[in-house]
């Protein structure tokens, strides 16, 4: 009778510890990208902040849109030069390169603004120094987790990696518009270069594995190669399409909550980072829940989207702070659980040779739309009401989630729920072998 009840030891099984708890090497890796993704947030969310106090009313639309545009155009304009880096230096080499480029221009910065005021024109390029930093950071990381985990952890460690956008999201965001008014941008340009500092330690204790690449296997090193490897992938192809015109309207909402909280909302720096705080702890509940959903992924996909733009109306129709913190929420946890089931099924899909090229073609991709919606919708923001903007937004995401459910029915259905990328890729690889 006791034998019957007892469980057998075998069978009883422990939950598994977190993979930063397992594996030090990709922790180390991911409190890099933590600080790094920290310090340039905080000084975008300071920066932009001090930069709406400085013009003037009529000119905060474009001051902030252009400041924008300068956070956005280095990973569109340097994905070339990106993928060359990444694919011809080893991984931690090319991380540390990154971190002390920001913490020497942060160092920089912080030195003149203890001097003298600074130039409100000064903010600009360094927006700019920084994001192209962040630009070959992140990808470069992202190439790398085969080299930091085993196969079976490459879901987990691509939640952390996509997680640290969210977190960084939210304490940034918090940070950088609190410590702005407490100890000014001269402040926060000093904690910054701290941040990115301590990063560069990280990096310097971290050993990643190297990967064998997939020997001459006919994928080029290259965006052009990227591209033409897509070729191919028609779903891949509709999928990365699809997420650039939908990020043209959904990171429009860096731009338009700042005006929001300044120009209908009437609050100060903290009401924005509560605001944005909700955007990015919804992405962050989403990016670690995503991986449950189950369904073709096309319909993932279109319906995150459609959830997105029904969201961020909701600003438009109200100012009730806790129903605006709500849908802002929602809408951030349709971007992170969209975000976490494609980006693993393509961390599996790619093959080693080509990973550099296609992670750094799909970042530019998908950016790509952010440089013009930043100044599209930061001078709109100076012509039509703010509250219109959201509007926008839903009337721009709808037909996209649209095209992306209809054409996207025909692609594999596997039972796991993801697309048979794998397949297609090998496929592809297999024909210019024998060509």
């Amino acid at each position: 009778m006791t034998r019957e009840l007892t469980a057998p030891r075998a069978l009883i099984t422990r939950p598994r510890r977190p993979l930063i708890a397992r594996n030090a090497v990709f922790a180390r890796a991911w409190a890099a990208q933590l600080l790094s993704q920290s310090a340039t947030r905080m000084y975008q969310m300071g920066a932009l902040w001090w930069l709406l106090g400085q013009v003037a009313t009529g000119d905060r639309g474009l001051a902030s849109g252009m400041f924008l545009v300068c956070a956005a155009l280095p990973p569109v304009a340097f994905a070339p030069l990106v993928a060359r880096t990444i694919a011809a230096h080893p991984s931690r080499t090319v991380l540390g390169v990154a971190v002390l480029g920001g913490a020497v221009l942060m160092a920089v910065l912080a030195a003149y603004g203890v001097l003298a005021d600074v130039p409100t024109l000064a903010v600009y390029p360094a927006m700019f120094g920084l994001a192209a930093c962040q630009a070959l950071f992140d990808p470069c990381l992202t190439k790398a987790i085969p080299e930091l985990v085993e196969d079976d952890d490459i879901e987990d460690a691509t939640a952390f990696e996509q997680s640290s956008y969210s977190l960084v999201g939210m304490a940034g965001a918090l940070f950088g518009a609190v410590l702005v008014d407490w100890i000014g941008l001269a402040g926060v340009v000093l904690v910054s270069a701290a941040a990115y500092l301590g990063a560069a330690v990280f990096v310097a204790t971290v050993r990643p594995r190297p990967q064998p690449v997939d020997g001459d296997d006919g994928v080029e090193a290259g965006i052009l190669g990227a591209w033409r490897l897509l070729a191919g992938l028609p779903f891949v192809r509709l999928a990365l399409i699809c997420f650039a015109a939908a990020n043209f309207f959904i990171t429009a909402t860096f731009v338009i909550l700042p005006l929001y909280t300044k120009n209908v909302l009437h609050a100060p720096a903290l009401t924005l980072g509560m605001l944005e705080g909700a955007l990015w702890l919804g992405l962050l509940i989403g990016v670690f829940t995503g991986k449950h959903l189950r369904g073709h992924p096309a319909f993932i996909g279109s319906g995150c989207v459609a959830l997105f733009g029904m969201a961020v109306a909701v600003p438009a129709l109200t100012a009730q702070r806790g129903v605006v913190l709500v849908a802002l929420a929602v809408a951030g946890w349709a971007v992170g659980a969209t975000n976490v089931v494609f980006v693993a099924a393509f961390q599996r899909a790619v093959p080693t040779a080509a990973r550099a090229a296609f992670f750094s073609a799909m970042l530019a991709l998908l950016g790509a739309g952010f440089p013009v919606a930043a100044f599209f919708f930061g001078l709109a923001g100076d012509l039509v009401p703010t509250q219109a903007l959201f509007l926008v937004q839903t009337a721009g995401l709808l037909p996209i989630a649209a095209v992306l459910a209809l054409r996207g029915h025909s692609a594999p259905h596997p039972a796991t729920g993801r697309p048979d990328l794998h397949e297609q890729f090998s496929d592809t690889a297999t024909q210019k072998e024998s060509r």
